[in-house]
């Protein structure tokens, strides 16, 4: 079990060089005294066709913007003070801003260099407690495609979030209860053959599910309900089958989890609420909110359908699990949010179960966010879901692995080529989800997620494994004293740019949950990399001190932005 809130190095003034550049534009700005409200000013990154590092809109600054451009423009370039902005110029309603490279090029390699492998880490969320419910999949029925989003996603929160000084409590809430469970015992009681089930467990218990809707009857539907109530009742043979399908399942589950190197704080599923769901029935009749309708009881919301929390025959409902569930977290950890990374088309429910929850009083307002995300498909082919079975996680992983060693040019042995390949197919899996913005649905096409061109992972691991590579024929120690960045190539500067940015992306990708930022970030980074290296030369060079510095903040930036979406760094590629 992963231990959460392990005391980190956090650059403790939260100041990185990008923002010192920042500062510097803010303190001139307030120095001219043309413009109020400096704090809200914000600066934009112009496109790559326009002269310039940054740019101020002048529009909503002034009913004459262009006038106010010039001004500026003309109170920047006489300005004493300046250290990081070399030169303002105004076009149209914009003030255009290039940075002093030559001093912020230093900057930046010092930060970099200092901070290691935790550039751009920063104490925002200062140990406040940040629970991740992702992944949990259903007990006794196999991890597909579907579970993967979910799974990965909530991941890389849990690693972003870490690296920003939150304490992450990562929790995997299995659905391990349900009438499935009565229907499953009554099918293995009638048919089922214990080594069969242990030797493939999941494979097994889900052909005696599927048998038992085939061959459904009364008969059949009734013992099922009967052992689900014996199960609510704790009798002893109904919970022994039971928790012995969990165990197997937990194992299966594992398995995955291994591969694709996920963690979690708890697991403690569904089944542990169970006895705590009185209390939410009985919380939601003293405080006057459940309604009873046709002999059950629902929550009403003025804008949404009602929330039912007891059946009429006052059996259990994943509903009132999930309340007890929220007010359980809310109690014993104090949350500051609870994040449940769950598929777009639970979008409703869980605006129901976040109003309900407020309504009892165990959270406030947006303590609970819903982080919602499209569909995964495969595109037709192999692997397909044309034939319109289940596409078996495990099985998706396998082969990733397996069409990745035709990518493998440099391993010693098979061993090597297989732990390569291991590294650059699951990556390639989880960066081909985590590049999308997390609300599009996902199409996962094996020949681009495995291209060593464009937006894919291997792009980006061969870029680091190149700046690594370069790093180790140096085979000297790298350090920022007494580096000077005069006379800089615009390969250079967009390089060195590009890494400046880093601290920022990590704090837009936190803030919108959406992982996405960083994998589009470290495909400009690697862009602007091999760039840089395909046109200078670095070992041997007049400059090689100062190329080798930028090379080494390359790959610290791309090493540290796969590792925070759980991506492991192949020696060789």
């Amino acid at each position: 079990m992963k231990k959460s809130g392990r005391k980190e190095k956090r650059k403790n003034d939260n100041i990185y060089a990008i923002e010192n550049v920042y500062e510097e534009c803010k303190k001139i700005l307030k120095k001219s005294k043309l413009v109020k409200h400096v704090e809200k000013i914000k600066l934009e990154t112009p496109k790559e066709r326009i002269n310039a590092d940054l740019a101020i809109p002048c529009f909503s600054l002034s009913k004459k913007p262009i006038e106010l451009a010039l001004k500026l423009a003309e109170f920047f370039n006489k300005y004493k003070g300046k250290r990081l902005i070399k030169k303002a110029e105004a076009i149209g309603p914009y003030l255009n801003l290039q940075i002093n490279y030559e001093n912020f090029a230093k900057n930046v390699i010092e930060d970099v260099i200092k901070m290691q492998e935790y550039y751009g880490a920063r104490n925002e969320g200062g140990g406040k407690i940040v629970i991740i419910d992702y992944s949990s999949p259903n007990v006794a029925k196999p991890m597909s495609i579907a579970h993967l989003r979910s799974t990965i996603i909530g991941q890389s929160l849990y690693n972003i979030l870490t690296f920003l000084g939150y304490r992450c409590i990562g929790d995997n809430h299995l659905g391990d209860i349900g009438t499935q469970f009565g229907k499953l015992i009554v099918a293995y009681k009638l048919w089922g053959n214990k080594d069969r089930v242990e030797k493939e467990p999941i494979k097994e218990l889900m052909n005696l599910y599927v048998r038992f809707h085939r061959e459904s009857n009364e008969r059949l539907e009734e013992l099922a309900r009967d052992y689900s109530k014996k199960m609510e009742e704790g009798d002893e043979e109904a919970l022994a089958i039971w928790k012995w399908i969990v165990d197997l399942s937990k194992k299966e589950f594992n398995k995955i989890y291994e591969m694709l190197r996920i963690k979690f704080d708890l697991e403690l599923g569904e089944s542990f609420y169970l006895s705590m769901t009185k209390e939410v029935i009985e919380d939601a009749i003293r405080k006057g909110i459940a309604k009873e309708s046709e002999n059950a009881l629902v929550i009403e919301f003025e804008d949404m359908p009602s929330l039912l929390i007891q059946r009429s025959d006052k059996g259990s409902l994943y509903q009132t699990r999930d309340l007890a569930t929220i007010k359980y977290r809310k109690k014993r950890f104090d949350f500051y949010k609870c994040l449940y990374v769950v598929g777009s088309e639970q979008k409703l429910y869980f605006k129901q179960l976040f109003k309900a929850a407020e309504m009892l009083g165990y959270i406030k307002k947006d303590e609970c966010v819903h982080v919602d995300f499209g569909l995964m498909r495969l595109k037709e082919g192999k692997l397909s879901t044309r034939e319109g079975r289940v596409i078996l996680l495990e099985d998706l992983i396998k082969n990733a692995i397996e069409l990745s060693k035709s990518l493998i040019k440099e391993a010693k042995n098979e061993e090597e080529k297989d732990e390569i390949a291991k590294k650059v197919g699951i990556g390639a899996i989880i960066f081909n989800d985590l590049k999308e913005d997390r609300i599009k649905d996902v199409v996962f096409d094996w020949e681009k997620a495995l291209s060593m061109e464009g937006d894919s992972c291997p792009y980006v691991q061969y870029a680091c494994v190149r700046a690594k590579s370069i790093i180790e024929k140096y085979g000297r120690e790298i350090s920022a004293k007494g580096l000077k960045f005069k006379n800089l190539e615009e390969e250079e500067k967009l390089l060195i740019r590009r890494i400046a940015d880093f601290p920022k992306i990590i704090l837009i990708a936190a803030n919108s949950y959406k992982p996405h930022y960083i994998a589009q970030y470290l495909l400009d980074v690697a862009d602007a990399f091999n760039k840089f290296y395909e046109k200078h030369k670095v070992i041997g060079s007049e400059k090689e001190k100062e190329r080798v510095a930028i090379v080494k903040a390359a790959y610290i930036t791309l090493k540290v932005g796969l590792k925070l979406l759980n991506i492991e760094l192949p020696e060789k590629m």
